[in-house]
């Protein structure tokens, strides 16, 4: 039957105290083991395990204090509850110093036995449920540890079948082989590759299969070589371990280029060598075929190249050319200019009988001329505008721009037109007046444009302008017309250089009015865009930014002179008055 009884250690120097110790706890039936010094008691530690000490402070020697420290600096023995006792050692001084050095509980003689043995019992109680614990934490660990093996052992089985599976379905050919060359495996991806049933190829030579450096010897040293990252063996990322590159052939005699990995087992049976092949008949022939791409590409790139250069010359070419031609359209321009000019300044003199009175046949004449030259001077300077639109040499000059304020200034000016033409201005505007950030004189200029060739083409009818606020801060302008409409295969016709439709006698033009207004409108950030239907009128839309500060113009180019396009165009009283004005301040 097993001993359930503890160890108890009790040390004392007095042999009369042993004696009484022993007697007292007796009765809890326990094996008491005496020591008679501090170093007996170590020594007693060191083959023993016990549930409690009883430990005597004064000893000669080594003392109680010196004791305890001594075994609660072993990892053995520092969980071992030490209780002291004393009949001298009674200060508060000494009590500190024994709780200090890792006792659990300071007694002083005489005591009660009663007590003595019920703290005693206690710990007795403790050491058994802590060596139970143990024994249970000991038989969890070999239960962990069956239920492990037991585990290990199913995945094991499961992992054979799995790779029973495996091989029997993979899309490589797989072929084992022995030392002696003979097939001890073949999957049916090998059968389909070589051709070749299961049967017949087992126990036959590999190099029935392989060429006749696969043997062994040659893939033993593969797989004992070290790998090296860019080994010249591994010409394919896709098959792991050492890679073979050699002809294969088929059971029907025919031969084709495979790669294929290498590896090595050492079995019960000896060593077994797996072939992992891939046919790459396909590979290659992509790979020649890449080839001949590869150097067709590089035919046509050098192709290329050369066009491409061609291309830049003639680019250069064409730039120098429209370089040329803006120079000769800006000297003509002011050439043509200069006695355009005059003809216009000595008709109004003509016509305002300077040099005489004129009957009715000379005065018609000299306003028809007076007419053609000032659309002459109108043409001339579209086509300055246009050029220097086109050379990129406009300087926008961005300043805060009161929408409605500049659309009233414009009915104004355009009303001597409008009353010719028997049209009304109506401005329609959401809330206060929009402010943005822009060129103000452009804006004038494309607006201008859009409200005489809406008064123009209008047919007598109401022309509207519409200002509506955009969700960024930007604005919407409208020029709404009711005349005869642009059909929609010409709506984008209109804003080529000189296109212009059904243009009559009472409807002059150059044609290039439009194309401006919307190279301009892109120049401030915005767009120029129409909606037109035939017979029910058009809306051609400006939309500008809040701020077009975002297009920062060359400091070497030069201004866009403003153009009077618009009041010489207009052909009214106001033009006429301000053109008296100038030639009498001239004279």
């Amino acid at each position: 039957m097993t001993d359930s009884r503890v160890d108890l250690l009790v040390v004392d120097d007095r042999p009369e105290n042993l004696l009484a110790l022993e007697a007292i706890l007796e009765p809890l039936g326990q094996r008491i083991v005496r020591a008679s010094s501090g170093e007996e008691a170590l020594r007693k530690l060191l083959g023993n395990e016990f549930a409690v000490i009883l430990l005597d402070v004064q000893m000669p020697g080594m003392n109680g204090f010196e004791t305890a420290r001594l075994i609660k600096s072993r990892e053995r023995t520092k969980h071992i509850p030490i209780i002291f006792l004393t009949a001298i050692s009674k200060e508060d001084s000494y009590v500190f110093e024994g709780y200090s050095v890792g006792a659990v509980d300071y007694l002083f003689k005489p005591f009660q036995p009663e007590i003595l043995r019920s703290k005693v019992a206690t710990f007795v109680d403790l050491h058994r449920r802590q060596k139970r614990l143990t024994a249970q934490e000991a038989l969890l660990r070999q239960s962990e540890k069956r239920e492990l093996e037991l585990r290990h052992v199913q995945e094991l089985l499961a992992s054979e079948s799995r790779y029973s599976d495996i091989v029997r379905s993979a899309m490589d050919a797989i072929v084992i082989f022995d030392d002696a060359g003979h097939v001890r495996a073949f999957n049916g991806a090998a059968e389909r590759m070589f051709h070749c049933p299961t049967a017949e190829a087992v126990g036959r030579p590999v190099t029935r299969f392989f060429a006749e450096e696969v043997n062994a010897k040659k893939v033993q040293e593969l797989c004992l070589a070290p790998r090296v990252e860019g080994n010249d063996r591994s010409t394919s990322s896709d098959l792991n371990g050492p890679v073979m590159a050699f002809t294969a052939t088929r059971a029907t005699g025919e031969s084709f280029p495979v790669e294929a990995s290498v590896s090595c087992l050492d079995t019960a049976d000896g060593h077994h060598y797996t072939l992992i092949a891939r046919d790459v008949s396909e590979r290659k022939q992509q790979e020649q075929a890449l080839r001949e791409q590869a150097l067709s590409l590089a035919n046509t790139s050098a192709e290329l190249k050369a066009l491409n250069d061609e291309l830049e010359q003639r680019q250069a070419e064409l730039e120098r050319a429209m370089t040329a031609r803006s120079r000769f359209y800006a000297s003509m321009s002011h050439e043509l200019r200069t006695p355009i000019n005059a003809v216009l300044g000595y008709s109004t003199l003509l016509l305002e009988n300077i040099y005489g009175s004129l009957n009715e046949k000379q005065r018609e004449g000299i306003e028809r001329t007076q007419k053609a030259a000032r659309h002459l001077l109108e043409l001339v300077n579209d086509v300055l505008d246009l050029s220097k639109i086109e050379a990129g040499k406009i300087d926008l000059r961005l300043q805060p721009v009161s929408v409605g304020s500049l659309i009233d200034d414009l009915f104004v000016t355009v009303r001597p037109l409008a009353d010719q033409y028997g049209s009304t201005l109506t401005l329609e505007q959401e809330g206060e007046s929009i402010r943005i950030v822009s060129d103000p004189r452009r804006v004038r200029q494309i607006l201008l444009n859009l409200l005489s060739n809406a008064i123009k083409f209008g047919s007598a009818r109401p022309v509207v302008v519409r200002v509506c606020p955009r969700s960024d801060g930007g604005v919407v302008i409208e020029v709404v017309d009711r005349g005869m409409g642009i059909p929609r295969e010409d709506q984008e016709r209109i804003f080529q250089e000189f296109v212009q439709l059904g243009k009559t006698q009472l409807q002059e033009g150059t044609g290039l009015g439009l194309p401006i207004s919307r190279r301009l409108a892109e120049l401030l950030r915005g767009s120029l865009e129409v909606e037109s239907e035939v017979g029910a009128g058009s809306t051609f839309r400006l939309s500008l930014p809040a701020s077009a500060e975002g297009r920062v113009p060359r400091a070497f180019e030069q201004e866009l002179p403003h153009r009077a396009v618009d009041e010489r165009a207009l052909a009214s009283e106001a033009d006429r008055a301000r053109a008296r004005t100038e030639t009498r301040v001239a004279r």
